[in-house]
């Protein structure tokens, strides 16, 4: 099971994310910075979660490049990091910052072992993120993690010729047809020919 990020406060996660323009880079964020910020509230704590998963910060608090794009394209770099944290959604949803709420609830549950009212408050979370993260101009494909595909290597085969490179494999098939009647001299210098042209080794 995910463990999807929640805070009961969404308006606070709202305010700071918009705050970090404002401010400058800190060496680290945890929740002993909130106060510090205006965030005072022991509710507000969760909010750090909230940036570590949508990777603001990384496992210790250090802020990445994504908090610092924020400081100057926060919509965009909200938009980024909400498709890196949930990852899993939009691979169900492409459009998942437009879904309604109760097509969110049905794949939280789905995704985790939480009570309804903590589902609640994963979505609403998730939602307050989608109002000011900007979904239309990242690269869907940059975020998705696969591991990449390995491409067969070229193989010679009777009757096909094969080249490859680094990366690219070319296959070749050449049909022959030449007369019935045709003398063994004929096919010898059509070979001969054909292995100086393109085989080439």
């Amino acid at each position: 099971m995910t463990a999807y990020p929640a805070t009961q406060n969404t308006g606070s996660l709202i305010s700071l994310i918009k705050a970090i323009g404002s401010n400058g880079v800190p060496a680290k964020f945890t929740t002993k910075d909130l106060p510090a910020w205006g965030f005072k509230s022991s509710h507000d704590r969760s909010i750090v979660s909230v940036l570590r998963f949508i990777d603001f910060l990384d496992g210790s608090g250090i802020p990445t490049d994504l908090w610092r794009e924020a400081r100057t394209k926060s919509q965009a770099a909200v938009g980024t990091g909400v498709r890196r944290g949930y990852a899993d959604l939009f691979a169900m949803f492409p459009d998942a910052h437009r879904k309604d709420s109760e097509s969110l609830v049905n794949f939280f549950k789905a995704k985790t072992d939480v009570g309804e009212s903590g589902v609640k408050k994963i979505v609403a979370t998730f939602k307050a993120l989608a109002q000011i993260g900007d979904f239309e101009n990242v690269d869907d494909m940059e975020y998705l993690e696969e591991e990449p595909k390995q491409l067969p290597k070229a193989r010679k085969e009777t009757g096909r010729l094969s080249a490859s490179a680094p990366g690219m494999a070319v296959n070749l098939n050449i049909q022959l047809t030449l007369p019935s009647d045709a003398s063994g001299e004929a096919y010898d210098k059509f070979f001969a020919a054909m292995k100086k042209h393109l085989l080439n080794e």
